[in-house]
């Protein structure tokens, strides 16, 4: 009896933690969240979700974490997020089943990176959460499109040059946090508010 495609598939994830939150004013990946950090807490949900192969790209002002992934170190992040992206697929297996692309300042739970994991290993080559019809983030591509995000550029639309070559297949999600981009600190405190009331 073959496993299902859950058990057979191998997971993978970048997390995208480099930058130094000028606007936020720290660095996003140590603000508190859930009774953690955001960066943490990616990690877990990330865990939760199935995600074996997981590499978290770190910057100047986060290169001393300790963390339970793969370490990519981004020495100038300024250049913009492909790099960060470029950096942490290279750190995955080449026999990774799907991808997730997530930033750090992105905390969606295991159940939303959960439906977007199976959604490609049913077969879509990229799936991207919607809430209430707005697409959000973050992203899962398929295994087979590893090598365009190791080779991924700013000069070609970064992540989003991948999702237009491919055929991207929309999943609603009940999850607000998908449309956040908790870039300052009001719209942190924003975010805050809705989880921890």
């Amino acid at each position: 009896m073959l496993p299902s495609p859950c058990v057979a598939a191998k997971r993978a994830g970048v997390i995208v933690a480099a930058g130094a939150s000028e606007r936020m004013g720290q660095p996003k990946a140590l603000l508190a969240w859930r009774g953690s950090t955001l960066v943490d807490y990616a990690i877990q949900q990330a865990r939760l979700a199935g995600v074996e192969d997981l590499a978290v790209v770190l910057g100047p002002a986060t290169r001393d974490l300790r963390l339970d992934a793969l370490i990519a170190f981004n020495a100038d992040p300024e250049t913009g997020r492909s790099t960060s992206i470029r950096l942490g697929a290279e750190r995955l297996a080449d026999d990774v089943t799907a991808v997730l692309i997530q930033s750090v300042d992105q905390p969606v739970p295991a159940e939303v990176i959960q439906m977007l994991f199976q959604t490609v290993e049913s077969g879509a080559r990229v799936a991207i959460p919607t809430f209430r019809g707005r697409r959000g983030h973050p992203v899962c591509f398929s295994g087979e499109l590893l090598s365009d995000l190791r080779s991924v550029s700013e000069d070609a639309q970064g992540l989003r040059g991948v999702v237009r070559r491919h055929s991207a297949t929309e999943v609603a999600v009940d999850a607000e946090a998908v449309i956040w981009n908790l870039n300052d600190p009001a719209a942190y405190a924003a975010a805050l508010g809705v989880v921890q009331p």
